[in-house]
């Protein structure tokens, strides 16, 4: 099938989801021009003036949890025009080092402040950054320090995110073959887009054909689970243009991928300049029709060659094949130890962000006098439980009334039964005796549906029109 008519069938695919009548609700921001992804809850910018003690202070006495990790790697071949995190491009090998000197100590003060000796880990992400930035001693350095701080005897997945041109070459497959014998078992490629023109504004440094080598590296290395990123809606990236991005996807050796809308507020420690690009230049960016055209293909093209949506915007042959750390955090609501710049944690209901400041001295100083780098943090509210309950396995899964209940001493209807039946009225939501889900429709809108169950305090757009609350007063 050609590329016109794929758009034709997207196209009638969105009238019968009757995605106008959704705009028409006002439930969608700036008339579905706006968007903010829901990450986690409450959002990581809401965070106030916090230092490591709530994080650790009475820590037995508090419920249990699973816990993942994750560790931050800032360092990057280039700054991304699209990017909202604190990143350091083009460092020399000393100031990595000094960094990685840091880290491992960060990690020993985590680990004591916990009374263990070692982090139990369910599973793991090393992200930043560009993590495979690191040359190959820094990185055999920085898995040997990790996994003698973090237990990795019952971890399901170890993932490591990459960017393509750091994977190249002897060296590239010298660090693919390093990060495999300390267990890494799957990587998440930054591709984001597969035309050159498209790179070159998102300011990558890779090509296309650099892409494909570095696939077909990691399978030299003997990665057996590899994922890709992709993001739609980006300055003069055309409908057609997206189309061909998605074929191409989904005739690669790979076994899953995310697909990302364009994220032009800060939802990061730091605000990309892509909001620079918008105010300059708003005529180059995709309007709220295209972009759901956008979204509609990557949702029907991934289903025609056999990737499913497992979790919302992530798509895989197999179930297993997605990242656990993200299905143990926004489904199964574990706990997360977070190590790094700019890193967050979810320790026995703490919230907490670590320094985010670009030249780093800050996280180093708060190392030097012997604390975790915190920062930043709240202490989870039995109203941010019940709304973090709710709204991160409804955005990516469903939610379990028995475990909802098990984790706040309340049902579900009880808690949020207007807001269920105006949802439900609107085609976006449904349940039964033990679930509740987004519908197919719900699904499409997942952050707009979310975000809807959101504090007004926390809002990121207060202008959508709210469903009635359900909170008992």
């Amino acid at each position: 099938m050609d590329t016109s008519n794929w758009i034709a069938e997207a196209r009638e695919g969105l009238r019968e989801l009757a995605t106008d009548d959704i705009r028409e609700s006002g439930l969608l921001p700036g008339d579905g021009n706006k968007f903010f992804p829901v990450i986690g809850y409450p959002p990581l910018t809401m965070f106030r003036d916090m230092d490591q003690g709530p994080l650790f202070e009475n820590l037995d006495l508090r419920p249990a949890s699973p816990t993942i990790a994750y560790a931050h790697i800032p360092f990057c071949p280039s700054r991304c025009t699209f990017c909202h995190w604190i990143t350091k491009t083009k460092s020399k090998a000393d100031a990595v080092d000094e960094y990685l000197d840091h880290l491992a100590q960060e990690m020993a003060l985590y680990r004591s402040n916990m009374g263990v000796d070692a982090i139990p880990a369910r599973s793991v992400l090393i992200g930043g950054g560009t993590p495979t930035y690191l040359d190959p001693k820094q990185m055999e350095r920085f898995l040997r320090d990790f996994t003698r701080h973090f237990d990795l005897s019952a971890c399901s997945q170890f993932s490591m995110e990459a960017e393509p041109t750091t994977l190249l070459g002897r060296e590239g497959l010298e660090k693919l073959r390093i990060m495999k014998d300390y267990g890494v078992d799957r990587i998440s490629l930054g591709v984001q887009s597969f035309d050159d023109d498209v790179l070159g504004a998102m300011g990558r440094t890779h090509s296309n054909a650099d892409t494909l080598e570095s696939i077909r590296q990691m399978r030299r290395a003997g990665i057996d689970n590899i994922a890709i990123d992709l993001i739609y809606a980006y300055p003069n990236q055309t409908v057609e243009q997206w189309v061909e991005g998605m074929l191409t996807a989904v005739s690669l050796d790979i076994e899953s991928y995310q697909l990302y809308r364009l994220r032009i507020r800060q939802h990061g420690d730091r605000q990309g300049n892509i909001l620079q690009v918008q105010q300059k230049k708003p005529d180059r960016f995709p309007k709220a029709d295209e972009i759901q055209l956008m979204k509609y293909l990557g949702i029907m093209i991934s289903e025609r060659h056999g990737f499913d949506e497992h979790q919302t915007r992530i798509f895989a042959r197999q179930a297993d094949d997605i990242s656990h750390y993200l299905r143990d955090w926004c489904c199964d609501l574990t706990d997360v130890t977070g190590v790094g710049v700019s890193a967050w944690s979810n320790l026995r209901g703490v919230f907490s962000l670590n320094e985010g400041d670009a030249d780093l001295e800050n996280y180093y100083r708060h190392i030097r006098e012997g604390r975790v780098s915190v920062n930043r943090g709240k202490i989870r509210s039995a109203d941010d439980e019940r709304r973090r309950c709710f709204i991160l396995p409804l955005k990516n899964t469903r939610v379990s009334k028995r475990v909802f209940s098990e984790r706040t001493g309340e049902q579900v209807e009880a808690a949020f039964g207007p807001q269920m039946a105006w949802l439900e009225g609107l085609g976006l939501l449904a349940q039964d005796a033990e679930h509740v889900w987004l519908t197919r429709r719900g699904r499409f809108f997942a952050d707009e549906v979310a975000t809807q169950f959101f504090d007004p305090n926390y809002l990121p757009f207060p202008e959508v029109v709210r469903a009635p609350d359900g909170l008992p007063a």
